[in-house]
């Protein structure tokens, strides 16, 4: 911070800008001389000792060796400056002013100067005539800013005194090169080529004269899209840097290269409301310019449009946006009049590019047009080969094989208009790009290329996403390509089955993760496209009702979910008569839905009917057998009809290990239920040896199976921790909750078991404190992720509210038990056991808090 400076502008109550009016630059550079994270060259301080009457040393402006941008680098404080020209043979030749909105960039020109800097360093250092050091090129899509860039970075140079000599060069073509070359000659005093004809003769001696030249110079070739070009009027020596603007991908051979990007968001706002001068704005006017340049996504030159389009019309921010929504093709190609630097606009700089693109490669050309639909940032190459089927005929040839697939994406490089991942498989598009790509196409043509696109995605995204856990990589590689299509499919109204296939699979996949509010606008839609094709009474439509009553009865919306699964009953009886197999899932899952209710009456008639029609059409000792039989003990075991239950389970069992393989996933189910019958009846020296079989058989299967450990290794650590045994109990609870980490995630609801069984076991053993923390992940888990009147919160709720009884934190006790008791009594009713349970426990918290009102009221609903 330069304090003497400020100190003594602000005693002449000047401010920054007209500083900068009196000595001839830019607010934002008086902002940085301030600050200290630019020294102004030799010409800007004499006029700042000028105008304040006083010496560099009084201002603060004596220091020597600044680099180009802060660093905390010592080699590049280190760096000397080289002095400022001020003779009359120093040259510039940049054809631009001065960008007085330029905003942000730092990072980047940062990096320039770390580049440059140990060359200059070593120049000073060394009279003789030296090797370039490696040029520097930036390098990026048409309108990204990188010649804007290369300006700022020159100005910055000529005003810390870093060059004697600025050069600039349009490198578009061979013609502009020697054209600018020849310039440069005519500006020279005494050059020997004074009236040469030859214009070869002339650039060679330009060369040579940059080779000898004793001072420091920076030349910059803007434009140099074919890096080819310059390179035989390039010095190989001198005390020189060499910079270049380009839109090629490939030039590590030709020079170092820094990515230009898009301007990040604050970065973005900045320049936004600078541009368009407007920087004392409210929160909500900031806020609407933030909004622009997220629909823009921060690409400079759409940006600068938009600031012309403000400042021309004096609109809001606001009315842009909406303007945009509607007028999104003509505003992007409206350049407006009060342009800076760059006359195109975003159309008009890639119009070009589009048909060099089609001239050169016409498949390329419709492998953007198909990009321009699909989620920008990670594309898979193998939905663009795999896919290649659907595409039409010229690009299905060129992307069936991966040579001529290569070849596309070469173009597409050169312009900067795609990038590759290749490590991922995986390519990126710039989101203008896309949006240019597609106004230039008609809405019908679009529309086709949508239904490809949901065609080929249907294809690539796996068949069962819920019941195999091993492809879930995959659902997780192509989700942003889904949620692209239902993009399509509702903005098109694309109804075909495999739309309504794409958005079912992908909703089962979402399930399958507990991402409800992902996973049920994709079933509803499916359902809707389902009805709309084949009509409300079709078995399509029967299994959309299906998934989504699952869905439902997971998030514990049993009024939502029963309506469903009777209407999809209602369907399938219609269509297949009473005794087909496909009524069985749905009366399954009728009656686990009951029985969460406690509607025992109308539970067992239902499993029945399941376990009658399985037996009547495969046979009493078929595989599907086993889950009704599982079914129905869990049932019974839930009333306390422990002899019905116990040998239901047996039965499963058998059934199961004769139909599968002794390490089968699905003996674990009967396995562990019964270890929980056990458990409930007290029995667990004898019940041991069932949960380590189905811990067995679960350790034996894929990895990407994990989660289903987490069950036995729950079932067991309870019964080690009845035994006392409680390092070992402790040791199964971190294990099963590692389990579940693994491939669901530290925030899916599933995780709250084993922190709660872990809690409990902590509780027992007194440690509140640990027992509290894990209390509180496990309610924060289920709170965000679940209804709060979902059942599965109970168990949490219920061992929370005994840890704050136990704590003599009575009035959280109350709240918490409360909350249990209600879940209880709105699924089970009043008489159940488990309801009563927590009610005891409460009404005996309210008389020990002396509130015996509230305990009268409870008894009076018991009643």
């Amino acid at each position: 911070m330069r304090v003497r400076l400020i100190e003594e502008r602000k005693d002449r109550r000047w401010s920054q800008q007209e500083i900068a009016n009196f000595v001839g630059t830019t607010q934002h550079n008086v902002s940085r001389w301030e600050q200290g994270t630019t020294n102004p060259g030799h010409y800007f301080r004499n006029k700042l000792c000028e105008l304040f009457g006083k010496s560099e040393e009084e201002l603060g402006l004596s220091e020597r060796g600044f680099p180009l941008l802060p660093t905390a680098e010592k080699s590049m404080e280190m760096t000397p400056t080289i002095s400022s020209p001020t003779n009359a043979d120093a040259l510039w030749t940049v054809p631009y002013t001065r960008n007085p909105y330029f905003t942000g960039r730092d990072e980047l020109l940062q990096q320039l100067a770390h580049h440059f800097s140990a060359a200059r360093h070593r120049d000073v250092m060394n009279t003789h005539r030296v090797a370039l050091t490696q040029p520097q090129a930036l390098k990026g899509l048409g309108g990204i800013g990188k010649t804007q860039i290369a300006v700022e970075y020159a100005y910055r140079a000529r005003e810390q005194g870093l060059y004697d000599h600025i050069l600039w060069i349009n490198a578009a073509n061979e013609e502009t090169i020697i054209a600018d070359l020849v310039a440069l000659a005519k500006m020279l005093p005494n050059f020997p080529t004074k009236g040469e004809k030859d214009q070869q003769k002339v650039t060679a001696a330009i060369k040579r004269w940059l080779e000898q030249c004793k001072q420091g110079w920076l030349l910059i070739f803007d434009n140099a899209d074919d890096l080819a070009l310059p390179q035989k009027y390039l010095p190989l020596q001198g005390h020189g840097n060499l910079l270049f603007t380009t839109r090629a991908n490939a030039i590590a051979a030709n020079a170092a290269s820094i990515e230009v990007e898009n301007m990040g968001l604050i970065e973005g706002t900045m320049f936004l409301l600078q541009r368009a001068q407007r920087q004392c704005v409210s929160d909500e006017e900031r806020d609407a310019a933030t909004n622009v340049v997220i629909e823009l996504d921060g690409f400079p030159l759409a940006l600068d449009q938009a600031c012309a389009y403000i400042e021309e019309t004096q609109c809001s921010f606001n009315d842009y946006l909406q303007l945009y929504q509607s007028h999104r093709k003509a505003l992007l190609a409206r350049r407006g009049t009060q342009s800076t630097n760059y006359p195109d606009s975003v159309a008009t700089t890639w119009s070009l590019s589009f048909q060099k693109v089609q001239q050169v490669n016409p498949a390329a050309a419709e492998l953007l047009r198909l990009c321009a639909l699909l989620a920008p940032d990670h594309i898979p190459e193998e939905l663009l080969r795999d896919g290649a089927n659907y595409w039409p005929p010229l690009l299905q040839q060129a992307a069936g094989e991966l040579y001529t697939f290569n070849h596309m994406l070469e173009v597409l490089l050169t312009f900067s208009l795609v990038k590759r991942l290749p490590r991922n498989h995986l390519l990126s598009i710039n989101r203008m790009v896309q949006v240019v790509q597609r106004n230039m196409m008609e809405p019908e043509e679009q529309r086709q290329w949508a239904e490809r696109l949901v065609y080929a995605v249907n294809r690539m995204f796996p068949g069962r996403p819920r019941e195999e856990i091993h492809t879930w990589p995959l659902c997780i590689r192509y989700l942003e390509q889904v949620q692209a299509c239902d993009t399509l499919i509702q903005q098109y109204g694309l109804e075909s089955v495999e739309a309504a296939d794409i958005l079912e699979r992908t909703g089962r996949y979402l399930h399958a993760r507990s991402l409800y509010d992902l996973a049920e606008p994709l079933f509803q839609r499916a359902l809707r496209i389902r009805e709309h094709i084949s009509g409300p009474c079709h078995l399509e439509v029967a299994l959309s009702l299906y998934y989504l009553a699952v869905l439902y009865a997971e998030q514990g919306r049993y009024a939502e979910t029963e309506p469903l699964l009777l209407c999809a009953l209602h369907i399938r009886e219609n269509a297949l008569g009473s005794e087909h197999l496909l009524l069985a899932p749905i009366l399954n899952n009728l009656a686990e839905l009951y029985t969460q209710q406690g509607r025992y009456a109308e539970t067992e008639p239902l499993l029945l009917r399941a376990l009658h029609i399985r037996e009547n059409a495969l046979g009493s000792e078929h595989l599907l057998l086993a889950p009704i039989l599982n079914n129905l003990a869990d049932f019974y075991t839930q009333q306390g009809k422990y002899p019905q239950a116990e040998p239901l389970y047996w039965s499963a069992l058998r059934i199961w290990e004769q139909a599968q393989r002794p390490e089968d996933l699905l003996l674990a189910y009967p396995l562990n239920n019964l270890a929980e019958l056990y458990i409930t009846q007290g029995n667990y020296t004898q019940t041991e040896i069932l949960p380590q079989s189905a811990l067995h058989i679960r350790e034996s299967t894929p990895s990407s199976e994990k989660p289903l450990l987490a069950y036995p290794l729950s079932n067991l650590a309870v019964i080690y921790s009845k035994q006392g045994r409680h390092e070992e109990a402790e040791a199964l609870f971190q294990k099963a909750l590692h389990a579940r980490e693994y491939s669901q995630g530290s925030d899916h609801p599933d995780i709250a078991y084993p922190l709660t069984g872990l809690a409990r076991l902590y509780q027992e053993q007194k440690k509140y404190d640990a027992a509290e923390l894990l209390y509180l992940q496990a309610l924060r888990i289920g709170e965000s992720t679940l209804r709060p009147d979902h059942p599965d919160l109970v168990e949490t709720l219920y061992g929370f509210a005994i840890l704050r009884e136990m704590q003599g934190q009575m009035p959280e006790a109350i709240t918490l038990y409360t909350r249990a008791f209600a879940i209880r009594k709105q699924i089970f009713g009043l008489h159940h056991p488990k309801t009563t349970e927590i009610h005891n426990r409460l009404r005996s918290v309210l008389a020990i808090s002396g509130q015996i009102e509230e305990t009268g009221v409870l008894n009076i609903e018991q009643s």
